[in-house]
């Protein structure tokens, strides 16, 4: 007993060990979802048009059929003004580049140069200031679609002198109060300059990123600061003022202009200041290397280049056409090598040294003005910005675009600085207007309205004329813009104003304009310039629509009171409406496809009218639209017809009787459109907030999928409830919009990127405290004990041992990390006590651009079981008491592309308290076993005694048991001899009944056959020859009679003890039909012979094919026996409870059935309950009175086909009988 507890012991050990190995334990990571958007792509389904029905026209009679009243249209009799969209145009010139003629060359030795010690301080990055980033919205100073960020949205200074993007993508800006570095959705303001004890403004006058990714900053006053962002260290070199620029070579020199005594370099390892002096003492402030490690300097009047070898300098000056009195102080490079050189007063000029070619922008090419600033873009296109306006000039395509900002680049000092991000947004700051953003990728949308030169606000039309002219409907006339010679005119009809109150415009044939209007239409003849004037009856139709023109000269016009049909040839006017067999009669848009069918876009749906057969087709939602409502239709260049209305939009094609659904399932947001324009490849969709730019796939990439860009206010749209069907796109590319109370007009096709956006997480809030895991101890590091630390107003410092320590309550908590992530600021191997199990953690997606289609999802990899709902939300949940454990916080984004970033991610450990500590729980787990081992012991010695006590019992019970046991086993054989018994006894009965026939027959027969002997002896005697010898002949037959049934019951005998030679389990061949029909009738006449009254009718229905099976024949007997003896019980008990006209009936009937046999014994007795049906082949368990049946008989029955490989089935309803089927394999070895 002693080694069972020990066993025992080891065993829960064992368990404690598992269980805190597994409670220790993290769930596995859930991985990012592979759709985390959850789009669907759309489903190209079988299109065919549906079932017709006749559509009716009425003919107008002719005095209702309205007139034409003529104008001519005289351009120089029309009212105009000056307008240009400033869109692309060619330039009037191509630049012309001549080569360069060098004014002077330089020898230098940059080694022999001597230098100056220049004073250095160094000093902590203060605590930022932090001012939110508003949403960003058009500038209200132009009306180009150019963004705005000043200080109403967040930037903390309007007057902007530097920009710079760093490694990690943040945006530093300098302004007239500070720096400023924008992360994402705020900017930390830094205030870093000293203050000057002479009262004089120091400002940050140029930015820039070094090569180990410091930020450069050079002062007006103070000299050249050296930000280590990844440290939060600024090392201040004071060399003095005047400096202008600054940049930084490959060999880490630092070169500067200064704007009093030229150019110099600084050398950092070893703190000296190097004046060019022989360059003299002339105003420089630019430098720039270029690919070829060429150093450019920005001088007075003419340019100096430093070669790569660092051996020469030489100059292009007025013998290249450079103007002695420019001042040049900044350079751009292009891809190409060439370099763009700014002034404040010299026109563009680009240079290049691998052609030995400069070359001259000027009023020629269509530039008027300065270059005060140059930026590239990612397509080598050149922004240049002059006063208050940006151009774009083109290189490839040699146009120039002009975009007015109508804000000051200039006043004192040097311009504001630009520049273009990774995203390819420009960057432009300005002296009073904080910084503008162009998207160089975007649209450049420029929007009108009355102010601008519109007649009126509502454009709910536009055209392109075959000459270029763009014709827009008004509520109040015709605009009509002329870009040849930037000007619009006005055109308006006289007589009644509702003829000029225009709701359409429509193309219907190369020279020919319709306009729908209030009470008529308008035909514009363009090559004729005339126009033809209908008014409309009111009980015609009282608003005009979209209108086609067909094949045989019929206009189909809609109207808010069905469609009409006119024909001007023949002054024919026909009308259709809901009552004729349109859908509905408010018909708003109409469209002709490829094979003649008139469409007609109305408020519930598409009516499509063939004119061939007449009939009309309805097409809603119910036949395949995404929805009954019907606001927009178009025809794409290959045919499709495309449908749009408040749930997105269905493209239809008709030549591969396909059409795909596109809505918010598939990523369309928002579904509820007005216009749309096909712009390449592109579907452009005006909707009720914002253009959408529909992507489709790419044939030659399978991967790609349908994609969205929404456009809307926070891409400088300023209205964006788009007006239904207006938009035109123009043959120059500008595709033009009506969105009331403006007209857009975009000049560029957008081109999205599919870069991942990238996201950061920015802090962890612990128990609601945001410490700072770059803490002291780690900056402490980067100093020398004998560096000085001064504060930012450079008035007091202390050592290495001065610096504070950490803030208390990291300390005080006990909150551990290993490192710090430089980029994030994030800790490392982060472990955080128990009782410090509370946060929320905070990310930033960095982009300017669509920051309100910016989202993410998040999850905490040991918490969260599934990753976060989408939320624009840039911080998490609250996460309260979380267990000791591993976590791991993901976090990704979506942009305004629409694609998602791969997770960032943060990992650490909250340790569990003492008392869960693997030390902890082997303390436990030993005190534990200890006492379970000292109670074992006690216990185990009273067991014992107990023990011995049970033993005894339990031998006194097993003798009584196996007694029990004994007497058990006699009762069940005598019961089951007792059924052996009674079934011999029923054997017994119809064997000996059997026999009993046979013999009456020979005791009947031998009585006859000696009286017939009788008889034939006293013939002889009287000597009657003939009557003796017929009486012999009846005995004859009366002794075959004897033979026969002394066979009968000779074969009944040979039958039984051929049986029952085989009844020790051996098998034999036995036929089925002979053996069920013997022990049929055995089975009745044994039942006669105890109850004469009993009578029943016997069927039989026996298969001959079934034939011999090698069987027990007694033990299938008994089976049979058993189951016909039962079926008469039935009937019998049946007919002496019944009063009714019962005939009672057993019927057996053989089957073969492929490789097995049926043998089914069915009565129309009372039937078994089905309460007792599933009891009926249990042991001991009968429906018969007491004394009537032991129980066992189909027990055995069941047990006997069992081991014959066959099966039992019984089927019975109550009231109409039972049918038993033994069912035995052919092959029973």
């Amino acid at each position: 007993m002693k080694k069972i507890y020990h066993h025992k012991l080891n065993h829960f050990l064992i368990l404690c060990l598992i269980a805190l190995v597994t409670a220790c334990q993290q769930g596995h990571e859930i991985p990012f979802p592979d759709n985390p958007s959850d789009y669907q792509e759309p489903s190209v389904k079988p299109f065919e048009i549906p079932q017709g029905k006749p559509l009716k026209w009425i003919s107008i009679p002719s005095e209702k059929v309205p007139k034409a009243v003529n104008y001519p249209i005289d351009f120089s009799k029309l009212p105009s003004k000056p307008f240009d969209i400033l869109d692309f145009k060619p330039m009037k010139s191509p630049p012309l580049a001549v080569p360069i003629i060098w004014d002077e060359e330089i020898k230098v030795n940059l080694d022999t140069i001597p230098g100056s010690a220049v004073p250095v301080k160094k000093q902590l990055l203060p605590e930022p200031q932090i001012s939110k980033l508003a949403f960003l919205s058009k500038s209200d100073l132009s009306n180009a679609g150019i963004l705005r960020i000043g200080q109403t949205e967040g930037l903390i200074g309007n007057r902007v002198f530097a920009m710079v993007t760093d490694h990690h993508g943040m945006v530093w800006i300098s302004t007239e109060r500070g720096l400023s570095k924008y992360t994402g959705d705020q900017f930390e303001n830094y205030t870093i300059l000293p203050r000057n004890p002479d009262g004089l403004i120091d400002n940050i006058v140029d930015l820039e990123i070094g090569s180990n990714g410091s930020l450069l900053i050079l002062s007006q006053l103070s000299g050249v600061y050296v930000l280590d962002i990844n440290h939060n260290l600024i090392t201040n070199y004071q060399i003095g003022q005047q400096f202008a620029r600054l940049y930084e070579d490959e060999s880490g020199l630092l070169w500067l202009g200064n704007l009093n005594s030229g150019v110099h370099f600084l050398d950092p390892s070893t703190k000296k200041l190097h004046p060019l002096r022989f360059l003299g003492n002339i105003s420089s402030a630019g430098v720039h290397q270029d690919i070829a490690k060429n150093l450019w300097f920005a001088m007075r009047g003419k340019i100096g280049i430093l070669n790569s070898e660092r051996t020469s300098v030489k100059f292009i000056g007025d013998k290249s056409g450079i103007d002695p009195t420019a001042f040049f102080y900044e350079f751009t490079e292009n891809s190409n090598g060439e370099v763009w050189a700014s002034s404040f007063n010299q026109r563009p000029v680009s240079i290049s040294l691998a052609d030995n070619t400069i070359t001259d922008f000027g009023e020629e090419q269509g530039f008027f003005g300065k270059s005060l600033s140059v930026t590239i873009d990612f397509h080598n296109r050149v922004w240049i910005t002059d006063n208050d306006t940006v151009t774009l000039y083109d290189p490839e395509l040699q146009k120039i675009k002009r975009i007015p900002t109508n804000a000051k680049f200039v006043s004192t000092g040097f311009p504001s600085a630009n520049m273009t991000d990774a995203k390819g947004n420009l960057w432009i700051g300005t002296e009073n207007a904080g910084v503008l953003l162009i998207n160089s990728e975007g649209m450049l949308s420029q929007h009108f309205n009355a102010n601008s030169g519109l007649v009126n606000d509502e454009v709910w039309g536009i055209e392109e004329g075959p000459n270029g002219m763009i014709w827009m409907a008004t509520y109040e006339g015709i605009n009509i813009y002329d870009p040849a010679i930037g000007k619009i005119y006005l055109l308006k009809f006289p007589g009644n104003e509702n003829i000029n109150n225009h709701r359409s415009i429509s193309r219907i044939s190369n020279d020919e304009l319709l306009l729908g209007s209030l009470g008529g239409f308008t035909l514009i003849n363009l090559s004729r310039n005339t126009a033809a004037v209908y008014e409309l009856d009111n009980d015609i139709a009282r608003i005009a629509w979209k209108s086609i023109r067909d094949s045989k000269g019929n206009i189909f016009l809609g109207t808010v009171d069905g469609v009409l049909k006119f024909n001007p040839d023949l002054t024919s006017l026909e009308k259709t409406d809901d009552f004729s067999g349109l859908a509905s009669s408010r018909v708003w848009l109409i469209e002709e496809d490829k094979d003649g069918r008139i469409w007609f876009g109305n408020d519930i749906g598409v009516d499509i009218f063939d004119p061939t057969s007449g009939q009309v087709s309805y097409l809603s939602e119910l036949t395949g639209l995404t929805s009954d409502y019907t606001s927009i239709m178009i025809k794409t260049k290959k045919a499709e017809l495309v449908i749009g209305g408040d749930a997105g939009f269905s493209i239809i094609d008709l030549k591969a009787e396909t059409i795909t659904n596109l809505t918010p399932t598939q990523g369309l947001n928002p579904p509820v459109m007005y216009d749309m324009v096909e712009v390449g490849e592109d579907l452009h969709i005006g909707s009720d907030n914002g253009i959408v730019v529909v992507k489709r796939p790419q044939k030659d990439n399978p991967e790609s999928i349908w994609r969205f860009y929404n456009y809307g206010k926070r891409e400088g749209f300023p209205f964006n409830d788009y007006n239904q069907a207006t938009a035109t796109y123009t043959s120059n590319g500008n595709v033009w919009w009506g969105a009331a109370p403006i007209m857009s007009v975009n000049s560029q096709a957008p081109k999205v990127d599919t870069v991942r956006p990238a996201v950061v997480i920015t802090k962890i809030n612990i128990m609601d405290q945001n410490p700072d895991f770059l803490g002291s101890d780690f900056v402490k590091s980067q100093f020398s004990d004998d560096d000085s630390i001064w504060n930012t107003d450079h008035t007091e410092f202390y050592t290495k041992k001065d610096i504070p320590l950490d803030s208390s309550y990291l300390r005080l908590n006990k909150i551990l990390w290993d490192s710090v992530n430089l980029v994030t600021k994030m800790p490392i191997g982060l472990v955080l006590p128990f009782d410090q199990n509370s946060m929320n953690f905070s990310f930033m997606n960095q982009d300017i651009l669509g920051r309100d289609k910016i989202v993410y999802r998040y999850i905490l990899q040991g918490e969260d079981k599934t990753w976060s709902e989408i939320s624009a939300k840039s911080t998490t949940q609250n996460y309260y008491n979380l267990l000791p454990g591993d976590y791991t916080f993901n976090v990704a984004t979506r942009g305004f592309n629409g694609i998602w970033s791969e997770p960032a991610s943060i990992k650490f450990t909250i340790s569990p308290p003492w008392w869960q500590t693997w030390i902890a729980y082997v303390v436990f787990v030993s005190i534990l076993a200890g006492f379970i081992y000292a109670i074992v012991q006690v216990r185990s010695k009273y067991l014992k005694k107990e023990n011995r006590i049970l033993e005894e019992r339990v031998s006194h019970r097993t003798a009584q048991l196996k007694n029990s046991i004994d007497e058990l086993k006699n009762a069940q054989s005598q019961l089951v001899q007792s059924e052996k018994m009674a079934s011999l006894g029923e054997l017994t009965a119809g064997i000996a009944h059997e026999i009993q026939n046979p013999l009456n027959f020979v005791n009947n027969f031998s009585e006859v056959s000696s009286e017939l002997l009788g008889e034939m002896r006293e013939e002889l005697e009287k000597g009657d020859l003939a009557e003796a010898t017929a009486i012999s002949i009846d005995i004859q037959h009366n002794l075959e009679k004897i033979n026969q049934h002394g066979k009968r019951a000779d074969a009944i005998v040979k039958a039984m003890l051929q049986h029952s030679r085989v009844s020790g389990g051996n098998r034999a061949l036995t036929d089925i039909n002979i053996l069920t029909d013997e022990y049929l009738r055995l089975a009745y006449h044994g039942l006669r012979a105890k109850d004469k009254s009993f009578n029943s009718s016997m069927t039989t229905d026996f298969d001959p094919s079934v034939g011999q099976i090698n069987l027990v024949a007694q033990e299938l007997g008994r089976v049979l026996l058993n189951l016909i003896n039962n079926a008469f019980y039935a009937i019998s008990e049946r007919k002496n409870e019944t009063s009714e006209n019962y005939e009672p009936l057993v019927h057996l009937s053989t089957k073969r059935l492929g490789d097995w046999i049926e043998i089914k014994v069915k009565d129309n007795g009372k039937g078994i309950p089905k309460s007792v049906k599933e009891k009926i082949f249990l042991p001991f368990f009968t429906t018969k009175p007491s004394g009537h049946g032991t129980g066992l008989g189909l027990s055995i029955s069941y047990d006997i086909v069992k081991a014959h490989g066959g099966e039992i089935l019984v089927e019975s309803k109550e009231g109409e009988g039972t049918e038993f089927c033994i069912r035995l394999p052919i092959d029973t070895q």
